[in-house]
């Protein structure tokens, strides 16, 4: 094993780096695509994914969160485009445990080339049956039908069917197939084209609901107290203009309030003293680095495993 010490002397003669991938891990955060298809740790339902209610609400799950990335826009635009429905027909129901599959969290920048696909799959998937049973319900050849602005269109008898009208709101109950095709980028008319941000007016108004809006039941507030250093000792304390509860547990200071600005208000009262130790410049760090190394000696160190075992094992390597 390297220490951190260890590790910052290997930055005076080039770096490095050796990464072990979990393939499982990476395999089913890629939406469970192998050289062999789907893979069975992703759920195959379309119901599972995306569900169309009886007002044409089209409610769409995903693990994936919006946090100011967009994502709950480029994804409506990914299931518009495959669904061949109208944005604003789109609900994307995002990191909700309780209802979305998959929700591993996210991370990565991984939403655009995993998710994205996924999503445009089930959307694709969903627009195969929906005309299936469109075809069923108008007696018509299939081939004279086409899937176009939430509706599946006969074009011999210029008649159409809402989705919703097909679904009257129950789960569409098909599977995703591995040869599910996909529209190709060439055809996007949705799709990788400008949009106006979903939600936009409800940002820019306030009325949409962040995190810190959220509020529960004799909720309280938290601020905490930071050193004026790194490693600073707490000397002492004088809390008696602070109008909260003040926690104090070794040299953490905390306050806790009814609202969020007599937190703030409270924690700027406190009057605290610290010692701390003269730390490094940035000017100096460099050399206070090079003259702070401990021996190997010194350190309690341990191995686990070879580094040259393990690069003599691997199946691909990548300089």
């Amino acid at each position: 094993a390297t220490g951190r010490r260890d590790f910052l002397q290997l930055l005076g003669g080039g770096l490095a780096v050796f990464l072990i991938l979990d393939s499982e891990a990476l395999a089913q955060e890629a939406g469970g695509r192998r050289s062999s298809g789907l893979d069975d740790s992703m759920p195959r339902d379309i119901a599972a994914w995306l569900h169309i209610g009886p007002d044409g609400t089209i409610s769409v799950y995903t693990g994936k969160t919006e946090v100011g990335q967009n994502i709950r826009t480029s994804l409506t635009q990914a299931v518009a485009e495959e669904l061949h429905c109208a944005p604003s027909s789109i609900q994307m129901v995002m990191a909700d445990t309780d209802l979305t599959p998959f929700d591993m969290g996210t991370f990565g920048s991984r939403t655009t080339p995993f998710m994205a696909l996924r999503l445009r799959e089930v959307s694709a998937a969903a627009r195969e049956t929906l005309i299936d049973m469109a075809a069923d319900r108008m007696q018509a050849n299939r081939t004279d039908l086409v899937a176009e602005g939430g509706c599946v269109r006969n074009t011999k008898t210029d008649t159409s069917l809402a989705y919703s009208d097909l679904t009257h709101g129950r789960q569409i109950t098909k599977t995703i197939s591995a040869d599910t095709n996909l529209t190709p980028a060439s055809e996007w008319k949705v799709a990788g084209r400008p949009l106006e941000k979903v939600n936009a007016r409800e940002i820019v108004t306030g009325r949409h609901r962040y995190t810190s809006d959220i509020q529960r039941p004799g909720m309280l507030y938290g601020r905490v107290l930071r050193p004026e250093s790194y490693g600073a000792k707490l000397q002492s304390l004088d809390t008696s203009q602070a109008s909260a509860t003040v926690v104090r547990d070794g040299e953490f200071v905390g306050v806790v309030a009814a609202d969020e600005l007599a937190a703030h208000k409270a924690v700027q009262a406190l009057k605290a003293e610290w010692k701390a130790e003269l730390q490094p410049s940035g000017k100096d760090l460099f050399a206070y680095l090079k003259a702070n190394v401990e021996a190997p000696e010194a350190r309690d160190t341990k191995q686990h495993g070879s580094v040259d075992d393990a690069l003599r094992s691997a199946d691909h390597k990548l300089e």
